[in-house]
């Protein structure tokens, strides 16, 4: 946590001078409509740009008298990216919803598992006050589509548990239409937990996600960041990287929660493309399995960190 945050404070520094290079500001709605996506955005009448693309990608390993070892086994990864966008004179709306599930089954006798489990919905309005220089509100929902299990078969997430809503008023910072910074003072965060069963066997003072046992959602007020980068590094690879901060005055505003963001995607031909995505978090309420100098195990905050490396078909829409 102490390396990331230096890094992401240093990437916001650093990025606007890269992207100073790159502005073009005819093509601001249609660069940003297709930030999520890393397709070109076709346009839609009355000042609307569109994008959107679907990725598939699928592994499948079967074995027969192997004298290796080994298991068969079956995985994949579906993903959307999509952003409906809007721009007219002053006034900007942008919007994009993300939807990823994956799992896998290997046939040594376990359940299916699950790999990748994510709904995200981020819209953005804003009103031009001066050249680059927005005023504008944000609101940001994530959750997953279904249960997870740890190691040990025990549910510890599930659809709407936890859930994000977010609210928040500030400026946003948009020089040119590969980076963009916006930052509020004042944002509402509510978190939910709507399943009971992750809080049995706790205490009245406990909490999961932030949410104290007995309840079944936090509000939580705070400063956020969010900042966003793209760019084409080449004619079939594009660059994305996106980092949030968020803090919350009401309880331990010195521990910020960290989400930051990559995604590669190498384009090989209208029908398939590989793509590489990293995800980091860091949330102080959420309490992870660890172990102590002694060996001793114990629950608490850690960095959590996902990789993904797919190549499959790619649809774009």
């Amino acid at each position: 946590m102490k390396q990331t945050l230096p890094f992401l404070l240093s990437l916001t520094i650093a990025l606007p001078a890269i992207g100073q290079n790159d502005v073009d500001k005819g093509a601001r709605d249609a660069s940003s409509a297709a930030m999520q996506t890393g397709v070109p955005a076709d346009t839609i009448p009355d000042g609307w740009t569109r994008s959107g693309i679907i990725n598939i990608n699928m592994t499948q390993v079967n074995l027969t008298n192997w004298a290796a070892g080994g298991f068969s086994s079956v995985s994949g990864i579906a993903m959307f990216n999509g952003a409906a966008n809007w721009k007219k004179g002053r006034k900007a709306w942008d919007n994009s919803l993300v939807l990823a599930f994956g799992g896998q089954h290997v046939h040594n006798g376990t359940a299916p598992q699950k790999t990748d489990d994510r709904i995200e919905l981020n819209s953005k309005y804003g009103y031009e006050l001066k050249k680059n220089l927005y005023l504008a509100g944000v609101f940001q929902f994530r959750t997953q589509f279904t249960e997870g299990f740890n190691a040990d078969g025990l549910r510890i997430s599930n659809f709407m548990a936890p859930a994000y809503a977010l609210l928040g008023v500030g400026l946003d910072y948009r020089p040119n239409d590969n980076f963009t910074v916006f930052f509020s003072p004042a944002t509402a965060r509510m978190v939910i937990v709507n399943d009971k069963k992750l809080f049995e066997g706790l205490g009245p003072d406990d909490r999961v996600y932030g949410v104290q046992n007995g309840n079944t959602s936090e509000l939580e007020m705070g400063g956020y960041l969010r900042l966003q980068y793209k760019r084409e590094l080449a004619k079939n690879i594009t660059f994305l990287t996106r980092g949030d901060l968020f803090s919350n005055y009401l309880r331990n505003p010195q521990n910020i929660d960290v989400t930051w963001e990559t995604l590669w995607t190498f384009k090989v031909n209208e029908w398939f493309a590989a793509t590489l995505n990293t995800l980091l978090i860091y949330d102080h309420d959420t309490q992870l399995p660890k172990v102590d100098d002694a060996g001793i195990p114990y629950t608490g905050p850690a960095t959590q960190f996902k990789q993904t490396l797919g190549i499959g078909l790619s649809f774009k829409l």
